[in-house]
Order: structure tokens, then C-alpha cells, then sequence
């Protein structure tokens, strides 16, 4: 019964972190111009645990709108990676701002209107699926 468990256990896992369920790693070049928005806030990115992610996280104001902006940045691949605002690297409180595009390239996500960045400093690379952090940027 053991032995079986841990099979269920085993094959369980090995099909949540089938290639289908993994990020793109086509690198990206957003269309956003830097020189046209007001930069409100910015931070580097850093690896949680065994992943890697690097880069830039910035957050625009940009005609009335706010973005974040990822740039120069690389992540570790898994299964359901999403890119938060949060109140704390452990994802107690957060925005979702989607799906993350791709683990290279510059990047941006729209930040929802009403959104009190004051709230949030961090913002988070997070597997959904797992509960886990991938990186995080503190903005500042």
C-alpha cells in the first residue's frame, strides 16, 4: 500500500510539471517606451531557494496608467509562473497581474486601476500551482 502511495505521489508530480505546463522561453522585447512614462518605483530581482530569476522590475505611470515593467530579466522555468504585487514574499496579500509572458526579455504587466502601490512593495515571480516563490523585486 506504501509502495503505491508513493507511486500516485510520484506520478502526481511528474505530470503537474509536464512541458505544456511550463513557462515560454522565447526571449520578449515589449513594445514600452521608458522615455514617455514617469518612473514611480524600481528594484532588482532576486532568486528564491534553487531558482534564479534576475533583472529589473520597474513601475511606470504611463498616460494615467500604471505598468510594471520587467527589463534585463531571466527567471528559472516552472509549471503556472505568475507575476504578483505583494505585500510580502510569502504571497499573503497580492495583486495578480498574470500569467508570466516568458522567463527572458523585457516584459510588461498592467497594474489594476485603483491599485494602492503603497500596499504593495514587492512584486513576485510565484508558482500558483505550488505555492512557491520564483524571485522577488522590492520596489522602492
Amino acid at each position: 500500500m506504501i509502495r503505491l502511495t508513493i507511486f500516485l505521489a510520484l506520478l502526481f508530480f511528474t505530470l503537474a510539471c509536464e512541458s505544456e505546463d511550463a513557462t515560454p522561453t522565447t526571449t520578449l522585447n515589449d513594445d514600452f517606451d521608458e522615455s514617455d512614462a514617469t518612473l514611480l518605483r524600481e528594484g532588482k530581482w532576486m532568486g528564491s531557494g534553487t531558482y534564479n530569476v534576475s533583472g529589473e522590475a520597474k513601475i511606470y505611470e504611463q498616460n494615467g496608467k500604471l505598468v510594471l515593467l520587467l527589463t534585463n530579466f531571466s527567471s528559472s522555468n516552472g509549471p503556472d509562473l505568475k507575476v504578483y504585487l505583494s505585500t510580502t514574499t510569502g504571497a499573503a496579500a497580492f495583486v495578480n497581474l498574470g500569467e508570466l509572458k516568458s522567463t527572458n526579455g523585457k516584459q510588461t504587466y498592467t497594474i489594476p486601476v485603483g491599485t494602492d502601490l503603497n500596499q504593495f512593495k514587492f512584486a513576485l515571480i510565484w508558482c500558483q500551482q505550488f505555492s512557491a516563490l520564483f524571485g522577488k523585486a522590492e520596489t522602492q
